[in-house]
């Protein structure tokens, strides 16, 4: 494993709603020029992800230990083989939007689920906390992590580009090749279509990853290369003992289960998490 950075934000825990807000605008204040903007539209979103362990890298579920050394065309082969009976539009029936919906319910993949709505990150990061586990909020600029790892983009890329094709090749031609189908390094971040609820809900978008198996690997990350070009990457610590609290804030501005999950099993959890005794 690479040896873990040191990220601005990192040294300057929040423990309440207005506090995590209130970093946030000051990360997007320092990485968004605002005197190059003309409309709302000019400007470059940036992107955020929750997670339950301030000390794990950003690693996709396909690079994870339990499968790493599986093969990835089979696994997409059951996905999308069961999977055709459980969906009702065709929109899905492309090889992207198989993926998409892998990542999103679970299956592994080298995606790795962000969104452009701080609120949705900071939910995953304190309802997946544990009682004595620190959570996190990281934040990336996607557009300035493609001009620096993807030859000839400025921003984030969409499914079909040729800058993605590389990544995911079609399901038969990546089963013909036993799995040697990715071909590139460096991760590229990706604005899926909305295909789905949840993925809408959520706001999510993706970086998908290639042979690297750590976004924190790149030597890039808040450093500044001779061609004067730095991927910003950001990380804000949540305390273990603040995730109740923050998580009930949340709810009072109508982030959680049931509304980030629209749908019966999102319903049901949110019950569930609302009515159980403290």
């Amino acid at each position: 494993m690479p040896r873990r950075k040191r990220f601005p934000s990192e040294s300057d825990p929040i423990p309440d709603v207005a506090s995590y807000l209130k970093k946030v605008e000051e990360i997007r204040s320092k990485w968004i020029d605002k005197k190059t903007l003309t409309s709302r539209g000019d400007e470059k979103g940036i992107w955020y992800r929750g997670q339950g362990n301030s000390e794990w890298g950003l690693t996709p579920s396909r690079w994870r230990e339990d499968f790493a050394e599986e093969i990835e065309s089979e696994i997409r082969l059951e996905f999308e083989s069961v999977g055709r009976q459980l969906v009702s539009s065709d929109s899905q029936r492309d090889k992207w939007g198989w993926y998409f919906l892998m990542a999103h319910y679970g299956a592994p993949t080298r995606l790795l689920d962000w969104t452009v709505n701080p609120l949705v990150a900071l939910f995953f990061a304190v309802s997946s906390s544990s009682p004595d586990t620190d959570a996190a909020v990281w934040v990336i600029d996607p557009w300035q992590w493609n001009k620096v790892h993807i030859r000839g983009l400025s921003g984030p890329a969409l499914p079909g580009w040729e800058e993605t094709e590389p990544y995911l090749w079609d399901l038969e031609a990546s089963m013909d090749t036993d799995n040697a189908d990715i071909k590139r390094k460096w991760p590229i971040a990706v604005e899926p279509p909305h295909i789905d609820r949840r993925i809408a809900a959520q706001e999510g978008r993706f970086i998908l990853f290639g042979t690297t198996r750590d976004l924190v690997a790149s030597t890039n990350v808040n450093r500044r290369t001779k061609k004067g070009k730095r991927a910003r990457l950001d990380k804000i610590v949540i305390p273990h003992q603040m995730a109740i609290p923050i998580r009930d804030e949340l709810d009072r501005l109508s982030v959680n289960e049931k509304t980030l999950f629209p749908d019966l099993a999102g319903l049901g959890r949110y019950i569930r998490w609302k009515w159980a005794s403290f």
